[in-house]
């Protein structure tokens, strides 16, 4: 299984994003905004204001600095409570 852990700020709507990608597709989101946290996975894949990212990765506009580690990702995934 290829996993790829993304950090990214979407500058439009100031929220930055963490996506837990499995072979190439979103499996776990996490949004912070000024709004606070919103914690999405297949599980519990969003409603009315949010979804889990549905597009492949290869759609991202992504530079080297986007990727982190899984460590990373499961620092911020804990804070889920």
């Amino acid at each position: 299984m290829n996993e790829v852990f993304v950090k990214k700020y979407w500058e439009e709507e100031e929220v930055l994003f963490y996506i837990h990608f499995q072979n190439g597709t979103a499996v776990a989101q996490i949004e912070i905004s000024a709004e606070g946290k919103l914690f999405l996975s297949v599980d519990g894949p969003g409603d009315e204001n949010a979804m889990l990212y549905d597009q492949p990765l290869s759609d991202l506009d992504l530079e080297e600095e986007d990727f982190i580690s899984k460590e990373e990702f499961e620092e911020v995934w804990s804070e889920k409570g």
